[in-house]
C-alpha cells in the first residue's frame, strides 16, 4: 500500500510546475451564470422532476471531446472556481448536478433519492445531451459524484468511453447511528434549526482551509427535505464488495488525503474493479480542484482510444 501512495521527488517537482503554470491571477465569473454565448443552463427531465446541467462551450476550445463532470454531494459551482480556471476558454464541459442539490426541481412526495436513482438521472442526462451512440466524451466525478458514476456502471445505467472517478466515496460519511436512528425521526423544521450542529459535525476536525469553505457552503445551501430523504435512502450504500460488477475500464484518480477522503481507499477501489486502473498524483487540499481541472483538460485533449494522456502515464500505479 505504501508504494501505491508515494511519488518521487522528481514527480513531485513536475506536479508543482504543472500547477504553477496553470494558475493565473484572473478573477473568474461563476460559470453557473449564463452569458448569452458560451455558458448555458439546461433543465433535463428525470423521474419525478428535473435536474440542472450547466453547459460551457468555448469558441476557441482546444478539447477534441467534451468533459462531463459530476460534483460531490451538495457542492455548488462556486466551490469549483479553481477547476473552472483551468478549463476556462479551453474545454467544453457539462456540469451535471444530482437531485439532492438545491437547483433540482423534484416533486417532494414519493420521489426517490437512492444512489440507483441518481445514477439513472445521470444516464438520462447523457442521453438527453446526445452523449451516446458512439459519441466520444469523458465522464468524471468527484467524491460522491464519483460514487454515483460507479453505481451507474454497476447498474448499467451509465455508459461512457472514458471513466474517471476522483476520490470516490465508498459510503456516506455521516455517522451510521445518525443516518439510521436520529435523522429519520427529526422533522424538517428542526433539521433547519440544526444546521449549526451539522456544520460543527462536518468541520470539527477539518484543518484544510479550502475543504472547510466547501463544507460551510454545502451546509448553507442544503435543502433539508432533500438531504433527509437522500441520507436515509443512501444510508446502507457501500461500494466495497460490489465493484466486481463493473465491466468497464475505470481510471480511479487520487491526489489528496484528508478527513473526508482517505487515500488508502482508492487503490482498493481500483483493485476491486476488474479493469480498474489507479493514478496517484500527490498534492495538498488547496490544489485539489486545480488537479481536477488539469485531469479534465488533458483527458479532453486525447481520444478514448489513446487511453491515459501522456503526462499522467508515469503516475499510474499497478494494483
Amino acid at each position: 500500500m505504501n508504494n501505491l501512495l508515494t511519488i518521487s521527488a522528481d514527480q513531485e517537482h513536475f506536479i508543482q510546475e504543472m500547477l504553477d503554470e496553470t494558475k493565473t491571477a484572473r478573477n473568474f465569473t461563476d460559470f453557473s451564470v449564463e452569458d448569452g454565448g458560451t455558458r448555458k443552463i439546461i433543465y433535463i427531465p428525470v423521474d419525478d422532476g428535473e435536474i440542472r446541467v450547466i453547459h460551457v462551450n468555448p469558441k476557441n476550445k482546444i478539447s477534441i471531446r467534451p468533459l462531463v463532470f459530476i460534483p460531490g454531494w451538495g457542492v455548488i459551482p462556486r466551490n469549483f472556481k479553481d477547476f473552472y480556471e483551468v478549463l476556462h476558454e479551453k474545454i467544453e464541459f457539462f456540469y451535471i448536478e444530482t437531485r439532492e442539490k438545491k437547483t433540482s426541481r423534484i416533486k417532494r412526495f414519493k420521489s426517490k433519492f437512492t444512489m440507483n436513482q441518481k445514477a439513472k438521472d445521470v444516464g438520462d442526462a447523457l442521453n438527453f445531451l446526445g452523449l451516446n451512440g458512439g459519441k466520444d466524451f469523458i465522464i468524471m466525478g468527484a467524491c460522491w459524484g464519483g460514487a454515483v458514476i460507479l453505481q451507474g456502471l454497476m447498474d448499467k445505467s451509465i455508459k461512457a468511453p472514458t471513466i474517471v472517478p476522483i476520490d470516490p466515496m465508498h459510503r456516506l460519511w455521516y455517522p451510521q447511528w445518525m443516518l439510521d436512528y436520529v435523522g429519520p425521526l427529526l422533522p424538517i423544521w428542526l433539521l433547519y434549526l440544526m444546521k449549526p450542529l451539522l456544520k460543527w459535525l462536518r468541520l470539527r476536525k477539518m484543518t484544510e482551509k479550502v475543504q472547510k469553505q466547501r463544507a460551510e457552503d454545502l451546509i448553507k445551501e442544503a435543502v433539508m427535505w432533500k438531504w433527509k430523504r437522500a441520507g436515509f435512502q443512501c444510508r446502507h450504500f457501500e461500494l466495497f464488495g460490489n465493484l466486481s460488477k463493473i465491466d468497464d475500464e475505470v481510471f480511479v484518480f487520487n491526489a489528496t488525503n484528508d478527513l473526508i477522503h482517505d487515500n488508502r481507499d482508492y487503490p482498493k477501489i481500483a483493485n476491486e474493479i476488474p479493469k480498474g486502473r489507479f493514478i496517484y498524483m500527490e498534492t495538498d487540499e488547496s490544489n485539489r480542484e486545480y488537479m481536477m481541472g488539469i485531469l479534465g483538460r488533458e483527458f479532453s485533449k486525447v481520444s478514448s482510444s489513446e487511453g491515459i494522456p501522456p503526462i499522467f502515464r508515469e503516475f499510474e500505479k499497478k494494483v
